[in-house]
């Protein structure tokens, strides 16, 4: 078995070329660090090194070792995160989603137990739910496979906040087709929502804004039209610094009304039971 520490010599000195710049990185003596080179030749009984007069440098099979050492030492630290989100998990839950609206939701519970992820995720759900990197994933699409299966919330349903000098404003509903061409304020990470706006509103230029104080200044200086959904009303503060000037229009779009899901392992089914129950009761007072 080869200790962590001469692989660990052999990747930085392959990094930075030279024994000093090695063994200063590394808080090693030079004599420390050439012991340590040859020790890891014995052990692997090959010619890592080319040793010449005031220079050494490596071969091409020390090359080839010091990309596989790297290789190892990243596993290494893979396997020591992924035990340790373990062992995290089962003392919290994490919960991820594809949308902030469920997130608000989440963070509604005030849960000491939840560990909620803020930044969105799209890909990779059930390498995730395997690897215990979350416990429960709330997403638009169920997901129902032999070892994850999923459990209805609620629906998060959108609509557009127009100033009242838009004539849309005096409808009782209005489709993402009506919105044509106009230019739309939104946050700037609204998970698969931004796909939608994006596909279903002919020629609209949607502004997106990231900062939430510059968000509610533009809206507040402009007559931007702007989006909502039922979810956001959990959130007290979620309304403070927006304009009070809008009218908000329920979207009549089928894809405006969006189910979703608490996804996760089986194995998992009993202990998410009462907070899921907590989240279904949570969308039930907004529907």
């Amino acid at each position: 078995m080869i200790d962590n520490y001469l692989l660990e010599e052999l990747v930085t000195f392959a990094r930075l070329g030279t024994l000093g710049k090695t063994a200063q990185e590394l808080g090693l003596t030079q004599p420390a660090l050439t012991h340590s080179m040859k020790k890891l030749e014995d052990e692997l009984n090959v010619k890592l090194f080319d040793r010449k007069p005031n220079k050494i440098s490596l071969t091409e099979t020390g090359k080839y070792a010091a990309r596989q050492a790297k290789i190892l030492l990243d596993d290494n630290t893979n396997f020591i995160n992924k035990v340790k989100q373990f062992e995290k998990n089962q003392i919290t839950i994490t919960i991820a989603a594809n949308a902030p609206g469920p997130l608000i939701v989440a963070r509604a519970l005030k849960d000491p137990n939840l560990n909620i992820k803020e930044n969105l995720i799209q890909d990779n759900i059930e390498e995730l739910l395997a690897e215990d990197q979350i416990t429960c994933f709330l997403t638009n699409k169920p997901i129902e496979q032999r070892d994850i299966t999923s459990i209805y919330l609620g629906t998060e349903n959108m609509s557009v906040n127009l100033p009242q000098s838009d004539p849309l404003s005096k409808n009782g509903s209005v489709s993402y087709s009506d919105l044509r061409g106009k230019s739309i304020m939104s946050p700037n990470s609204i998970g698969f929502w931004q796909r939608i706006y994006e596909k279903e509103i002919p020629d609209a230029k949607i502004i997106y804004q990231n900062e939430a104080r510059v968000y509610s200044e533009i809206l507040n200086y402009s007559i931007l039209p702007s989006f909502t959904t039922n979810l956001t009303a959990i959130d007290k503060n979620w309304g403070l610094n927006l304009p009070g000037n809008r009218v908000t229009i329920a979207l009549d779009d089928p894809i405006a009304a969006q189910k979703f899901y608490a996804v996760f392992l089986k194995q998992n089914k009993n202990r998410l039971a009462l907070v899921i129950e907590k989240l279904q009761d949570q969308c039930a007072q907004v529907d």
